[in-house]
């Protein structure tokens, strides 16, 4: 709809700004991360950092499917005047939103070791691995919608 009332050029460039905004703002999150950690724990923080920040890219990720396909979804049926289809699309990407952001959280209460380990943690890191591993499942749901919800607004 928007591209009516203005250049396609225009409507592409606020778009894709705002997506290199975002993948700005995780760059930055994950360096400070970096930082924090290598300066308040060294060597072994950085390795359980790097061993667990895969699962935040895979968490990061299933968001961002899910609400790309959901909002293009959303789009089409709006556009085509399908005004009741439209929330129908909304609430069913959110409930599997949930359904998998769920699955992570089991993940991080119930097999968080057998995951760290899996992920290559061995003795001197596996406590921290699991550490930073169950923050990043158990908190799960948000990065989810947040990642879901850029996708539809």
């Amino acid at each position: 709809m928007e591209t009516m009332r203005g250049s396609l050029a225009k409507t592409f460039m606020k778009y894709a700004s705002l997506n290199i905004l975002g993948m700005l703002a995780i760059s930055v999150y994950i360096l400070a991360d970096t930082y924090y950690i290598s300066k308040a724990i060294g060597p072994l923080g950085l390795t359980a950092l790097n061993l667990s920040i895969a699962i935040y890219s895979f968490i990061h990720g299933m968001g961002l499917m899910i609400g790309i396909g959901g909002a293009t979804r959303f789009s089409i049926a709006m556009s085509e005047g399908k005004t009741l289809e439209g929330p129908r699309i909304f609430t069913m990407a959110m409930k599997l939103g949930l359904l998998v952001s769920l699955f992570f959280v089991m993940l991080g209460i119930f097999f968080v070791e057998p995951l760290a380990k899996g992920l290559g943690a061995d003795a001197e890191t596996l406590v921290m691995t699991k550490t930073y591993l169950s923050t990043i499942l158990i908190f799960s749901p948000l990065f989810i919608l947040n990642n879901m919800l850029i996708a539809f607004v």
